[in-house]
């Protein structure tokens, strides 16, 4: 096989996942994708059945609840998936995350060109990352056109870790693990975890709490997420979304007001620094952009 593609998911419905849509949106490039879905008590394994495609690959596992620090229950769920992987490169797509069609083909240069290179161990590609609606992104560091490893060579002693946003290589199982290489495609990974209906917020903020020992807080209403990030970490996207979320974008749950007058305006110490770090990275270098869990490759190798 030449490309898997792997998840974990627990509770989308609930949660209000587009897991259908983002696992439809790359299954015509991969031979195969694994899901692994956990205890769930709305349906999901139910719904991850009903896209009824040869491809898609389904394991059970459990969550252990004594997980509840550093978000590795998260690296935990995917390194489950991520062994059942039988092709050469491997795609990591979280059930909130999408690829665009326009994107499939550049992704797919990469994977034929390097397959057999063992100097490049992962693909990186650029998040956009929704907040409350279609329309408005995260335009501020950290989230601002950050880069992801998604795409792994597997059978390369590759692990996702912490919260299963990077991997790390562990040659011979040593403890310590070191950067993986990696090449940017210049694809665009589409994020819209924060895009919810606010029984859904709800619902995520609790479980949050429960797994994450509350050093994430969710906002649980529409009006909360006017006061989450600052007006000044926002800004409007007028592109195109991937064809799969199609009817999701036709119908958001919420709709935010850039002009609204509820958005926080005043910053902490912290997000004076987070805008400065936004300028820095874009006009001088981008040494902020997650480079500390990755090795960076240039062209041509």
């Amino acid at each position: 096989m030449r490309l898997s593609g792997f998840t974990f998911v627990r509770n989308a419905v609930r949660l209000d996942y587009p897991v259908v849509e983002s696992i439809r949106s790359i299954l015509p490039i991969v031979d195969e994708f694994i899901v692994n879905v956990g205890p769930s008590e709305d349906g999901t394994l139910e719904l991850v059945q009903s896209i009824g495609d040869k491809k898609i690959k389904i394991i059970q596992s459990q969550w252990n609840p004594n997980v509840i620090t550093g978000y590795y229950i998260c690296s935990q769920q995917a390194n489950i998936a991520l062994f059942n992987c039988m092709g050469k490169w491997a795609f990591c797509l979280h059930p909130d995350e999408a690829i665009h069609e326009d994107d499939l083909p550049l992704i797919m240069k990469y994977v034929d060109r390097y397959i057999d290179d063992d100097r490049v161990e992962g693909l990186v590609l650029r998040e956009l990352n929704f907040y409350g609606d279609y329309k408005t992104i995260l335009n501020a560091f950290p989230q601002r056109n950050r880069r992801k490893c998604k795409i792994v060579k597997p059978h390369r002693f590759v692990l996702s870790r912490g919260d299963a946003a990077g991997f790390t290589v562990h040659p011979k199982y040593k403890e310590r693990g070191r950067r993986i290489r990696v090449l940017e495609t210049g694809a665009r990974l589409f994020h819209y975890g924060s895009v919810k209906s606010e029984e859904a917020m709800k619902f995520k903020s609790q479980t949050f709490s429960q797994y994450f020992v509350h050093d994430r807080i969710q906002p649980s209403a529409w009006r909360e997420l006017y006061q989450r990030f600052p007006r000044q970490f926002m800004a409007s996207y007028d592109d195109t979304h991937p064809r799969v979320m199609a009817e999701r974008v036709r119908r958001p749950p919420v709709s935010l007001d850039l002009s609204s007058d509820a958005w926080r305006t005043t910053l902490t110490s912290k997000e004076r620094l987070n805008l400065f770090k936004t300028v820095f990275t874009r006009y001088v270098t981008d040494r902020f952009s997650g480079r500390a869990s990755y090795k960076l490759l240039r062209e041509p190798l």
